[in-house]
């Protein structure tokens, strides 16, 4: 047997353990304990973080509401009584709604603000560039100037402050308005460029001063000559109206017009269509020559073909009627030449024609669209048939080949083609024209507006429209990408209607209408093979709801 003396002992350790078991047993109550106090205290950081962002959410929804959409107005007017316009109609955000607004020139003895010509101390009737809402055509601005008026361009003041300014040339002076305001940013005399014309050459800043610049080519006319001649170019300060630099004689050929033109490299070209065909000169070289430094890019593969005199033959044929650049044509910009039996595409990349096309007469000036999907831009002919009538043809960008063709009646006053893109990668291309004419109908009944869509080639939308004296058509989208629309300006003529005719002509009226409104309001006519063939009323339902699901865009995807 052990001895009972020697239990406590052997007990002892025993109660060490229980002891220290004990203990263990306490620093893990001890640490839970800690633990549910370190878990309360990271909930409650938990829930004031939560509660404080909620408060700046709901805080900051209600001091930055979401902003609103500009609400349209589908259709509007503006007249103006006792009033003459102008083949001049602009778009630009004229009050940073994000909407485009329309200017306007009309010549008036009184305008539509209470402005008077006696009022402004200027003769009457004067001129007045009018800015009106794209959303509801209420007045933004109106500027009284003094008459007569020669042309109008929106855009100028250069590169940096484009679209900021409108150049007007009228009476003895050069006005430049900004298009935001429409207060007189300066006002110069005309007398270095008197028979200054269209197009203004926009340029970059060139005498440091901040703002962009831009030059005027003058013109003279010989007695003897049809055509008049170019003789200088005169640069102005985009800031202060200012001639800078020197004048720069320009070759004295017979020129019919010049174009100002930008390669794919970004070299600026001045393009001048003369008596022997379609030469360009470098913008770079031109402000040299004026004493003026700049950073103007040249296109070395066309540099390498200049003569001595610094000019670049780029197309050489006498019987060049006109050209047109091809906007929206990529990489490389082409050009549109005219002759008096075709018209030809030209890649000024290769300095090559990629197409040409016969033609008879050309009633209007050709316009572009896309009517299938390639990306590149199509183009819209008018040829005069005889009769009254004109064939509308569209031409393959790629090729020249025709994809769409269609026989019209039209008046002397008939707008050119216009369209609008589509997210679809096709336009909607609107035409004016007449189907029928008879003696009991009055020509403004007769009238009509098409839209066509190019996946519904056999057929026409045709809305009566009994607008007179049109001076200028636009279809244009009103803010990015939304809001398709057309505009028609319309009353009599201010360079052909004296002071004494201006009481007794029609009232100046702006329409502005929504391209989709016309769709319901539209008969549907077949066209082409279907020319003369009842349609269904299933095809044009089917036809209704394929204009009525289209989406509008920007640009080519």
């Amino acid at each position: 047997m052990s001895d009972p003396a020697e239990r406590p002992a052997e007990a002892e350790p025993l109660k060490g353990e229980q002891v220290d078991g004990v203990c263990k047993e306490r620093r893990v109550c001890c640490g839970r304990m800690g633990l549910s106090k370190l878990s309360g205290w990271r909930t409650a950081a938990f829930l004031l973080s939560l509660f404080l962002c909620l408060t700046v959410v709901f805080a900051f929804s209600f001091i930055l509401p979401c902003p609103v959409r500009p609400q349209y107005l589908h259709s509007w007017n503006r007249t103006l009584p006792n009033a003459a316009t102008y083949d001049f109609l602009a778009m630009e955000d004229a009050n940073k709604d994000k909407v485009q607004d329309v200017f306007f020139m009309y010549k008036s003895a009184e305008g539509s603000m209470n402005h008077t010509c006696t009022g402004e101390g200027l003769r009457p009737p004067c001129l007045f560039l009018l800015a009106v809402d794209g959303t509801d055509g209420e007045t933004l601005w109106e500027r009284p100037l003094a008459a007569e008026f020669d042309w109008v361009q929106c855009g100028v003041g250069g590169v940096e402050v484009k679209g900021k300014t409108c150049l007007v040339a009228h009476a003895d002076n050069f006005t430049a308005i900004d298009s935001h305001t429409g207060a007189i940013l300066w006002q110069r005399p005309r007398s270095p460029v008197i028979k200054g014309n269209l197009p203004v050459i926009i340029l970059p800043d060139l005498n440091s001063d901040g703002i962009g610049d831009f030059a005027v080519l003058s013109y003279n006319r010989p007695p003897m000559s049809h055509t008049p001649i170019p003789t200088e170019l005169v640069f102005f300060s985009g800031k202060s109206g200012a001639v800078i630099g020197s004048k720069v004689d320009v070759d004295s050929r017979e020129t019919r017009a010049h174009l100002q033109f930008t390669t794919a490299r970004g070299a600026q070209y001045l393009l001048l269509h003369t008596d022997m065909g379609l030469y360009a000169v470098g913008l770079w070289r031109l402000s040299e020559k004026a004493g003026l430094k700049s950073d103007l890019k040249k296109e070395n593969s066309w540099e390498k073909i200049a003569t001595h005199t610094g000019l670049i033959p780029l197309y050489k044929s006498v019987s060049l009627k006109k050209v047109l650049l091809v906007k929206g044509s990529g990489d490389s910009p082409s050009l549109l030449l005219y002759t008096p039996t075709s018209v030809q595409l030209l890649n000024t990349h290769t300095l090559s024609i990629s197409w040409t096309t016969n033609t008879s007469m050309l009633l209007s000036i050709a316009s572009f669209g896309h009517y299938n999907e390639d990306g590149v831009p199509d183009v819209v002919l008018e040829e005069d048939q005889g009769n009254a009538t004109k064939r509308v043809v569209i031409l393959d960008g790629k090729t020249g080949s025709v994809l769409w063709k269609a026989s019209l009646l039209f008046w002397s006053q008939s707008p050119r083609p216009a369209s609008v893109l589509t997210l679809n990668s096709y336009s909607v291309f609107m035409l004016w024209g007449e189907r029928h004419r008879n003696e009991t109908s009055s020509a403004a009944e007769e009238h009509s507006t098409y839209l066509l869509h190019p996946r519904h080639p056999q057929v026409l939308l045709e809305r009566k429209n009994p607008t007179q004296h049109i001076m200028s058509f636009k279809a244009v989208l009103l803010e990015r990408g939304r809001h398709a629309c057309y505009l028609v300006l319309s009353g009599a003529n201010g360079a052909l209607v004296d002071d004494a005719g201006i009481g007794g002509a029609e009232p100046v009226l702006l329409t502005k209408r929504k391209i989709k409104d016309d769709v319901q309001e539209s008969s549907v006519l077949g066209v082409g093979g279907a020319e003369g063939v009842a349609v269904s009323r299933d095809k044009e339902d089917t036809v209704k709801q394929a204009f009525n699901r289209l989406r509008f865009s920007d640009e080519v995807k």
